[in-house]
């Protein structure tokens, strides 16, 4: 099973400051709660303040957009009209039936585009649209808990993450890519050796051959190669005549 983070993995940005800031054309009140938002969002990332304190943010900034709750989904449909185009192509062509997508971002806003993400396994923050309220944050820990909840001792074969702030879902990850801009993708987890992250990104193998008599490599096989005896002959040689 592969597992993928959404923003800044398989979304070019954060899609939940996206909405926001798309919201703002129906609410200019929302303007008010943005630098609350954003400031607050660092400081969780950061470890300066805590869940509890992150979650009464994010429900006060819900209840004043969500007034009225029959209009939210249109909403997010909309908004994916516009900017559905910021999905990673490179990172969906990844994404199996069977795969798992895991992400701090609100149901109510991945639910609008899960026809494009190729997989129904999405695990996300919920949101409650009758009271306006977070009842879950998928934030941290809580992805790996959550995880577990549903799919216990599954393993994860392959997580793709741009950020070291899902350090407990990587713990658990056999490999581990972190994703950059949509662009680099650097595989962290295991640890490689040089020769073998050449040969694991493609790049052509030397065109040396090995001269170690019972060695089948085609390249250099990291042995100490064995000294060529007809060129240490030919030098002696030379000093003899001199």
């Amino acid at each position: 099973m592969k597992a993928f983070d959404f923003d800044n993995t398989i979304y070019r940005g954060e899609s939940s400051i996206d909405l926001a800031v798309y919201m703002i054309r129906n609410n200019k009140k929302i303007i008010l709660y943005l630098p609350m938002i954003f400031t607050n969002l660092v400081k969780y990332k950061l470890c300066m303040i805590g869940r509890e304190e992150m979650e009464t943010i994010l429900n006060d900034f819900c209840q004043a957009v969500m007034e009225d709750k029959d209009e939210v989904p249109r909403i997010i449909e909309r908004f994916w009209q516009t900017h559905a185009h910021k999905l990673n192509e490179r990172i969906l062509k990844l994404i199996g039936p069977e795969d798992i997508i895991i992400t701090a971002g609100p149901d109510v806003l991945i639910n609008g585009i899960r026809d494009r993400l190729h997989t129904d396994h999405i695990i996300s923050s919920e949101v409650d649209l009758n009271s306006g309220k977070f009842t879950y944050l998928n934030f941290k820990d809580n992805k790996v808990r959550r995880y577990k909840e549903l799919y216990g001792d599954t393993p994860i074969d392959v997580f793709y993450t741009d950020s070291y702030n899902d350090r407990a879902l990587m713990e658990i990850s056999d490999r581990v890519y972190l994703v950059k801009k949509g662009v680099s993708i650097k595989q962290i987890k295991p640890f490689k050796k040089r020769s073998l992250q050449r040969k694991l990104h493609g790049k052509q193998k030397s065109n040396r051959k090995c001269r170690h008599n019972d060695c089948l490599s085609d390249s250099v096989c990291g042995r100490t190669a064995l000294p060529d005896l007809r060129l240490q002959k030919g030098r002696q040689d030379h000093r003899s005549s001199n």
